[in-house]
């Protein structure tokens, strides 16, 4: 038997290493308080109707008259006409089999490489860990192109050959420096992926906080449908993290080698998933309808209120950092010269206060640290 050998030599997730630093430090200092403005998961409770919602669909399965077995491995079909409809609010068409509900777009995000043989990445530095480290460990080729101010933290595609094919990342806004690609600047995206039969991976986990005119799917720009393939999740925009509820659309127009990567991904689902709960996909629905995206404005707006917030606490301990305005997250420069790490270190030692060290999203994010409006109000404010 061989074994994955790229699994010797990946260190541990940030996110683990992260909490394994918090939760020995809570352990030595157990009568000091924590503020972690760290945290990428929401903490604001869900809206008693969306929790009604779901409790009254579970309700059904106490019913034999209206039990429920095994879920459909690609969603319900009344989520899926919410999404539909989502997008035709867009004035975007997608049609109801482009659709694949999932349990979150951090695992479709990892599962999608399954469709693909040897492949080169390529992946902005700094972004969100998980898609270097799903590619090192299938032994994918990467290329990292460096986000920093020279660039506006916005990567092109100017830096690539033009006789070859990727499979390119792209998440907007971006994880963790918020910045956020304009039409114009993935146009420049979807007909570089056309012209070298490239294949897009949108993560578009934050869309809802986008506030400016920049596009809230790739979708919204010609010819998208040929080479991109959108994730997006439930978990920021609803408060889903800990019911996991994502989806992921697979254009039928997307097509490599004369196959219909959407034939090949209800395959890939139907093999190794087996759906999510009823329950929550009613949740999921109910967040879609005009009540229900009202409902979860308030918990985005609260969030959108921490940003700044934490923006102005931060400029007055003599951060700058870039200006963004479509994340939950803000990407500080380290007012000194110290290591992302140390200043992780500093940080929590000193004011008891927990950031991620901007090393964790790529070796361009060192000498920054990303701070988190997903944090409790009072975290922020004691800070």
């Amino acid at each position: 038997m061989k074994l994955n050998k790229n699994y010797e030599f990946k260190k541990n997730y940030v996110f683990t290493e992260v909490s394994e630093k918090v939760a020995k430090f809570k352990q030595q200092n157990k009568d000091i308080k924590v503020y972690n403005l760290g945290i990428g998961d929401v903490t604001r409770e869900m809206d008693k109707k969306l929790v009604e919602v779901m409790v009254n669909s579970l309700k059904r399965q106490e019913n034999p008259k209206t039990f429920l077995g095994y879920p459909p491995e690609t969603g319900y079909d009344f989520l899926k006409q919410a999404i539909k409809k989502n997008y035709n609010d867009m004035n975007i068409n997608i049609d109801t089999d482009e659709i694949f509900v999932s349990n979150g777009a951090g695992c479709d995000v990892t599962n999608i490489l399954s469709l693909f043989d040897e492949q080169t990445a390529v992946i902005a530095d700094p972004t969100y860990p998980a898609y270097f480290d799903s590619n090192f460990l299938v032994g994918n080729k990467i290329i990292l192109l460096p986000l920093n101010k020279e660039n506006n933290y916005k990567m092109s595609p100017n830096a690539l050959k033009k006789d070859k094919s990727y499979l390119i990342y792209i998440c907007s806004p971006n994880n963790p420096t918020g910045a956020t690609l304009s039409k114009e600047e993935l146009k420049q995206w979807v007909d570089f992926a056309n012209q070298t039969q490239s294949i897009i991976l949108f993560d578009n986990a934050y869309q809802s906080f986008i506030v400016d005119d920049c596009p809230k799917s790739i979708y919204c720009t010609d010819d998208a449908k040929k080479c991109a393939i959108e994730i997006s999740s439930f978990s920021k925009s609803a408060g889903l993290t800990n019911l996991r509820c994502g989806y992921t659309v697979v254009p039928k127009l997307l097509t490599r080698q004369n196959q219909m990567l959407n034939k090949m991904w209800f395959i890939h689902q139907c093999t190794f998933f087996n759906g999510v709960p009823y329950h929550i996909q009613k949740g999921a629905e109910f967040a879609l309808s005009k009540e229900g995206q009202k409902i979860c404005q308030k918990n985005i707006n609260y969030y959108r209120q921490n940003v700044k917030i934490l923006k102005n606490k931060l400029a007055k301990l003599g951060f700058s950092f870039i200006g963004n305005t479509n994340s939950p997250y803000v990407w500080a420069k380290i007012p000194n010269q110290m290591t992302s790490w140390k200043y992780f270190d500093y940080l929590l030692n000193t004011y008891h206060v927990v950031c991620v060290p901007g090393c964790a999203f790529g070796e361009n994010g060192e000498g920054y640290v990303r701070f988190s409006a997903f944090a409790k109000r009072s975290d922020i404010l004691a800070f």
